[in-house]
């Protein structure tokens, strides 16, 4: 994929991103609008798991310095500034930096280090952070070769000893790819390539073992923003507010169930999200 069209995309998503924020805030001044459980449980666990790894895994002590790439809106980027230390945050889109500076000023973060940068050209210093954060980012890398050169640009950046945490696409099993914005690579080929950029694999964790509930009820009765309804995006079939938050509700309690206990057990191969986590090692 040309650097233009992955800029291209990702500025689409910001400007959507924002659309959605500011639905939200008309949304919060309703009364008794419909909830959409199954949103709001998928987004507390991605919070959840990375937290877990960060503090049990990588355990982090003194203050550090940490690279958020692929930041987008900031979500992640103003959580390791609140709890962590320095923070810089990339981006490749332009759009998205706008948003995420405007999202850090609202929540009184001002010393986050936003910049527009592509993984594959990182323009920083090697051996610099302790941490580097990426989420949902390599797997819309869609040319490979500039997938090996993100890994090994995030390699170059990480101080000796620190840490890369991943939380990607990324079975066991080779999977065809399912969209033109989403290359979907094995676990194995996350772990071959940064050991030859100098970086052991040290965990992991499965990160979504629930997807058929989630995928399935996100896309069939997510909660609309700007309306006091839920809709069944096949047919537009309308149903009480009412009755669809308490099968968003009922869906997001099997998901907890799956994701937080199964996902534990042997059968956290099943999964195709993963979290991952290597060392810099020379």
């Amino acid at each position: 994929m040309e650097e233009s069209e992955l800029e291209k995309y990702w500025n689409y998503v910001a400007s959507e991103a924002k659309g959605v924020q500011k639905r939200r805030k008309r949304l919060e001044k309703w009364k008794n609008v419909a909830k959409n459980w199954l949103a709001d449980y998928a987004d507390r666990r991605a919070y959840d798991f990375v937290l877990k790894v960060m503090n049990e895994v990588i355990k982090i002590g003194k203050p550090v310095k940490i690279l958020d790439i692929g930041c987008g809106p900031g979500k992640w980027a103003m959580l390791f500034a609140r709890n962590f230390g320095s923070t810089t945050a990339i981006d490749i889109s332009p759009n998205m930096i706008l948003l995420a500076k405007e999202n850090a000023r609202k929540d009184n973060l001002h010393d986050i280090d936003f910049r527009v940068m592509d993984v594959s050209k990182l323009d920083l210093s090697e051996n610099t952070y302790d941490i580097v954060n990426c989420v949902t980012v390599l797997q819309h890398i869609f040319d490979d070769g500039d997938w090996r050169c993100a890994i090994q640009e995030i390699s170059r950046v990480t101080r000796v000893g620190g840490y890369v945490l991943l939380f990607e696409t990324a079975p066991d099993l080779a999977i065809r790819r399912r969209t033109r914005h989403l290359s979907i690579r094995t676990m194995r080929q996350y772990v071959s390539e940064f050991k030859m950029a100098g970086a052991d694999f040290v965990y992991w964790r499965a990160a979504d073992l629930s997807l058929p509930v989630t995928f399935l009820g996100l896309r069939k009765y997510a909660a609309s923003f700007n309306r006091r309804v839920y809709y069944f995006m096949s047919g537009q079939k309308l149903l009480p507010a009412s009755l669809l938050s308490f099968l968003s509700w009922a869906a997001a309690i099997l998901a907890g169930f799956i994701d937080y206990r199964l996902a534990e057990t042997p059968l956290s191969f099943l999964s195709a999200g993963r979290i991952m986590v290597f060392q810099k090692t020379r």
